[in-house]
């Protein structure tokens, strides 16, 4: 049986891009002003305030990155689990526990003392999806960040019109689609963020709800001797 994997097209990265852009303007608007998606900042951070001796400050940025690692092991623990059961659920099942910590993230107050509680938790989910998918349509996209995709969109454009390939435009394509759609998650998140505050964060659990049901409805099984 030949398994053409759902959470591998475009339409999934393009859901997963949109929730990475809210969760930034979620955490940013609604949980103190910080970027929980990437953790150089925290790092960065960290590295400062160890520098200036502020120890029980540096824990605030520890704690975040922290939780990322654990997000990325439990990632592996799970593929590692069912790939080796031959279960065909493996990111699926990703999305469904990044899914319920969102929920659980809606039902912390918006208190400064919660905050790095709630911020460590979105932290958590956006390491398990970027462990989790890291390849749409034979393409290295990520879906929670854009650095490497603005270097690769440019990479694909600087390529299509010095050597005149249409595939390589078609990529490029991509790359930007993926941006603006991050873009659009960041104003969507912010627009909700103002409209629900931290029950916000809801919207971006049902949007990896709608990944689990396209990654479903997407896959493909074939039989070895059809395909």
């Amino acid at each position: 049986m030949k398994v053409i994997q759902g959470s591998k097209k475009l339409e999934t990265a393009m859901a997963l891009t949109i929730c990475g852009g809210y969760l930034d303007a979620y955490t940013y608007f609604v949980r103190g002003g910080v970027f929980a998606n990437a953790q150089t900042g925290n790092i960065i951070k960290l590295g400062i305030q160890l520098v200036n001796g502020s120890f029980e400050t540096s824990v605030r940025y520890l704690v975040p990155v922290i939780s990322f690692v654990c997000g990325v092991v439990l990632s592996m623990a799970i593929d590692r689990w069912m790939g080796k059961r031959k279960i065909n659920m493996i990111r699926r099942t990703v999305l469904l526990v990044e899914a319920l910590v969102l929920i659980a993230v809606g039902l912390i107050p918006a208190k400064e003392e919660y905050n790095l509680i709630a911020n460590t938790m979105v932290s958590f989910v956006c390491a398990m999806q970027m462990e989790t998918f890291t390849k749409f349509e034979n393409q290295v996209i990520a879906t929670t960040v854009s650095t490497g995709n603005l270097r690769k969109a440019a990479e694909f454009v600087f390529k299509a019109l010095t050597e005149k390939n249409r595939e390589d435009m078609k990529i490029a394509f991509m790359y930007i689609l993926i941006i603006a759609l991050f873009v659009f998650g960041v104003v969507f998140g912010t627009w909700a963020s103002d409209l629900f505050g931290i029950r916000s964060v809801w919207i971006a659990a049902a949007l990896l709800f709608i990944g689990i049901v396209i990654i479903t409805r997407k896959t493909e099984y074939i039989p070895e001797s059809a395909a």
